[in-house]
């Protein structure tokens, strides 16, 4: 937290949340202060020249710190979209709101930094760029106007996968992200509709999420820092930029390779954890600090946000204000991925200072001052710190996951696990945290080649990804993620008796896996088995009654029953 040296940093807010303009030597009250809340999905602080990147030049993202307060240790709570986003907007941790993973509706009723601003006047409107934070998940509460132009007829509960419709399930199939800049657009629209508005404006832009558009990781970067240059001076111009408050920062970063994993969601080190965190002040408070050096986790933006409104926080809130002279809290942070998606151990993380400890099977201790990277794990050569985070990670997790119970059945069956289009995996039905399993890092090889499989799926390498899952069923014949993948990739093939035998071993561990019940229908009709693939049709179209396709190929099914008898 902020250090007691900086008091001033807290003398500064702002009474009432009304902007104050210094002009000509008088005060001039502007109406409540605008909120504009910008979240560049997979954006690493460190690939940014405000933080010291060299490689490429961020100006325009840069000039948001002027102005501003740059925080040069801040932490995602879980390196993955809807979730990082949840515990963003709710203030509160993963294991205790229960959102952690893409496949976890938000739950009605929920307390988010939207719904406290429009409780308070403020009209509120949110513009995203992916189907992760689709309307349906709940993330729209608070929002008068929440645009997510995106449309998905089903989900798999077994994958979390979405489903357009169509004999493939191709996990990087489109109409799953628009371009920045047209969400940029649709945002200034409604900020020129509501100029005599007090307003909230969230806007995610999602361009640096794989698979790329450009050549790379940084070209995106590139390309997003012109899209935000846009954004900035359209601010300007419309006379929002010097009245508003402001805030940049990042759900999670990008792993690019480093400890093995190529992008995010598997492990915890700050290549997925370390974001940006940049608050652009209106005019007349240049008593805040340029830069920040404690750590802070992104549970504490809003907190912030409205404490610099002088607004009181929810009691639901867990985070703390950056504006209070206190001394630093710990940083938690965790990723159930690969359990749920593998039943392989889960991770979590705390941090206090300089020093980082990861729960594993392997616990990790980092010294993150001497050793950003995470290379030299220092677990054995301290053990009374790894002891001490250890018990203090301990009874955050008592404390604070003990308030809630996991929602059930807060999704319907067709929607109840959600968006692995992206490489995301998402829990099976009924998975439970039991058990310790195998650390992760001993498994990396086998989830590097399932990374690898769905790699050639994208390509269209249908022979290469078969290959791939079929070398990690030998490993583990029970991935049952596995085989439906391999399932779906002879069915692109017309291998339909080859594509039945898979589905056939995959219903039999998930029997309401949507994808699973449709292909296999799918694959029945194209042997024939008309029956049989009018029951497993039937079976799918009740899990995803909104599903088009399904109906379509049912009905289709039925004429060719009827003609037959």
């Amino acid at each position: 937290m902020i250090r007691a040296r900086q008091q001033n940093f807290g003398r500064a807010r702002l009474a009432a949340g009304f902007v104050v303009l210094a002009l000509c030597g008088k005060i001039y009250a502007a109406g409540p202060t605008p909120v504009i809340l910008i979240s560049i999905d997979t954006l690493r602080a460190d690939h940014l020249s405000a933080y010291g990147y060299r490689a490429v030049q961020t100006p325009n993202i840069d000039a948001f710190a002027e102005q501003g307060t740059l925080f040069a240790h801040a932490d995602s709570q879980i390196p993955l979209t809807l979730p990082s986003h949840a515990s963003l907007f709710t203030s509160t941790y993963p294991f205790q709101n229960r959102i952690e993973e893409n496949a976890e509706r938000v739950p009605a009723g929920a307390v988010t930094l939207a719904s406290v601003l429009k409780s308070h006047g403020y009209k509120t409107a949110g513009f995203v760029a992916s189907v992760f934070l689709e309307k349906e998940m709940g993330l729209d509460q608070g929002f008068d106007f929440y645009d997510s132009p995106f449309r998905f007829e089903a989900f798999s509960p077994l994958s979390g996968s979405m489903f357009f419709g169509g004999a493939s399930r191709n996990p990087y199939a489109a109409r799953d992200r628009r371009d920045g800049a047209l969400a940029v657009r649709a945002a200034l629209e409604w900020l020129a509709a509501n100029r005599d508005q007090p307003v909230f404006v969230f806007l995610h832009l999602y361009d640096l999420h794989k698979p790329y558009k450009l050549a790379s990781y940084d070209a995106e970067v590139r390309y997003t820092d012109q899209v935000l240059g846009t954004f900035r001076k359209a601010l300007i111009a419309g006379g929002w930029w010097d009245r508003s408050l402001v805030v940049l920062l990042s759900d999670h970063g990008e792993s690019l390779g480093e400890h093995g994993e190529a992008s995010h969601g598997y492990f915890i080190y700050q290549s997925t954890l370390a974001v940006p965190l940049i608050f652009h002040w209106p005019a007349g408070n240049r008593q805040f600090p340029t830069r920040e050096e404690q750590p802070v986790g992104l549970i504490d933006a809003a907190p912030t946000i409205l404490d610099f409104l002088h607004l009181p926080a929810p009691r639901s809130f867990e985070g703390v204000s950056l504006l209070a002279p206190k001394t630093g809290h710990p940083i938690c942070a965790e990723s159930l991925h690969a359990h749920d998606s593998f039943g392989w151990a889960p991770l979590r993380s705390v941090r206090e200072g300089n020093y980082k400890y990861i729960q594993a099977p392997k616990p990790e201790l980092y010294n993150l001052r001497d050793d950003p990277g995470e290379k030299f794990n220092i677990v054995d050569k301290d053990p009374a710190e790894a002891r001490k985070l250890q018990a203090e990670l301990g009874k955050l997790v008592a404390r604070y996951g003990a308030k809630q119970q996991a929602p059930a059945g807060n999704l319907t069956l067709e929607t109840r696990a959600l968006l692995g289009s992206l490489g995301y995996l998402a829990p099976g039905p009924g998975v439970k945290l039991e058990g310790s399993g195998a650390d992760p890092k001993d498994r990396l090889p086998e989830f590097q080649l399932y990374e690898r499989a769905m790699v050639y799926l994208y390509e269209r390498r249908l022979n290469e990804a078969i290959g791939a899952l079929r070398e990690l069923l030998a490993r583990d014949p029970h991935n049952t993620l596995a085989r439906r993948d391999l399932g779906d990739c002879y069915l692109q093939q017309h291998a339909y008796a080859q594509a039945r035998a898979n589905f056939q071993q995959v219903l039999a561990a998930a029997p309401d896996d949507y994808v699973s019940q449709y292909e296999l229908g799918i694959a029945d009709e194209h042997l024939g088995s008309w029956k049989e693939a009018e029951e497993h049709l039937e079976a799918a179209c009740k899990l995803a009654p909104e599903a088009v396709q399904c109906r379509k190929e049912l009905d289709s099914v039925r004429q060719k029953l009827a003609g037959k008898n």
